[in-house]
């Protein structure tokens, strides 16, 4: 049998490593597996679905169901590899409607009510992410951060980065904190 699923959690290549691994340690054979989607084979006398749920649960992945949260699922996906991936020189909207073929109103539309806040609530707090690892690796100057994460100038960032840490750059930078929060877990 060959059956396509629709995975909410996956987001990052990790994800797909350990999700391969998994499946094929259980006689599962992975077909084709993307951010989001798995194609597998299996034979339905020896493997049901119901262990390829557990595979995906104990990896804290799910199998959705509704057209409108894999749409929520997908738009979040490349709202993080707009972040991690590009220069921020295209707009986020722009972006979306080019990878997804749909409108950016309807695209926020359902991801709002799928995930209880905006697409820009949720880049905000993504570019806050990204700029704490950006941080810590110490690569980078404050302009930089803020010039690769799309602002105009780097206080937009500062200010953005205070209010959701309650702290400066700087002193997140001197403590040596290392709070990153899971980029699934946003």
């Amino acid at each position: 049998m060959i059956k396509e699923f629709k995975i909410k959690g996956m987001i990052c290549s990790r994800c797909i490593k350990v999700l391969t691994t998994d499946l094929i340690a259980n006689g599962v054979q992975v077909i084709e597996i993307n951010l989001g989607r798995v194609v597998l084979q299996y034979d339905p006398r020896t493997t049901d679905q119901h262990l390829i749920e557990k595979i995906l649960s104990n990896n804290e992945f799910e199998i959705i169901h509704d057209k409108f949260e894999v749409l929520a699922e997908e738009t979040k996906k490349w709202i993080i590899d707009y972040i991690w991936n590009t220069d921020g020189t295209i707009k986020l909207s722009k972006f979306l409607e080019k990878k997804m073929t749909l409108n950016y109103s309807s695209l926020s539309k359902n991801f709002s009510m799928y995930f209880g806040r905006t697409i820009e609530r949720y880049t905000i707090l993504l570019k806050v992410e990204r700029s704490k690892e950006l941080i810590e690796n110490g690569e980078f100057n404050f302009s930089e951060i803020a010039y690769s994460l799309g602002y105009q100038n780097p206080s937009a960032l500062s200010r953005q980065f205070k209010r959701e840490t309650g702290l400066s750059m700087t002193k997140y930078k001197t403590l040596g904190i290392i709070g990153r929060i899971p980029v699934d877990r946003i």
